[in-house]
């Protein structure tokens, strides 16, 4: 347990960020960065702080979201991302532009969900997919389909839900990888 306890606080680690998802706030992330609520949304490189999002549908690239996303990435420059529902949405319209690239964990991203337009096809690929096998909001094909698109590795944890998903995005790799084969039927059985 004490070496499982180092492992989780070496990577969650002061250079990991979050993007939260729908209705939530970046401390609820429990991301240590994320802890401290910025003031404003003009990010200054070593600033505390995830960003604030608004529960906005159907946004475009130019989007206050998109661009506090943009901003913060370039400017305060995480090494690791974590990403969750709508924020992971929010994450790939940001990395189509944004220059710093960090390493991404998608936790149950939301990118087919209707919440930003222009993300059909996803280009980044410096990460990993985790996704809960119980999850009621975002189906389990949707990852499928974005591992497919972008050769990120997904993994999955049986019984989890859509919220409890989030105890996993420190260990992606405790989760099972699904195979190409598995990945390709979810998303062929979805979309007969």
């Amino acid at each position: 347990m004490k070496l499982l306890m180092e492992n989780w606080r070496k990577f969650i680690s002061e250079e990991t960020a979050a993007f939260h998802g729908f209705k939530m706030n970046p401390t609820q992330m429990r991301v240590p960065q994320c802890d401290e609520v910025p003031d404003d949304n003009q990010w200054e490189t070593g600033e505390e702080g995830c960003p604030q999002f608004t529960n906005d549908r159907e946004i475009s690239h130019n989007h206050e979201d998109v661009v506090e996303a943009i901003n913060f990435l370039d400017n305060v420059q995480p090494d690791h991302l974590i990403a969750y529902s709508r924020g992971g949405a929010v994450a790939l319209a940001a990395l189509m532009y944004a220059r710093h690239q960090p390493k991404v964990t998608f936790v149950a991203p939301a990118w087919k969900r209707g919440w930003v337009n222009g993300i059909e096809n996803p280009t980044f690929t410096n990460g990993v997919i985790i996704h809960g096998t119980e999850d009621e909001f975002v189906p389990l094909w949707h990852s499928a389909e974005l591992s497919l698109r972008t050769g990120m590795p997904l993994y999955v944890f049986p019984g989890r839900k859509h919220v409890n998903i989030l105890k996993d995005k420190g260990n992606p790799e405790a989760g099972r990888e699904l195979t190409q084969e598995e990945k390709e039927t979810l998303v062929n059985e979805a979309n007969p």
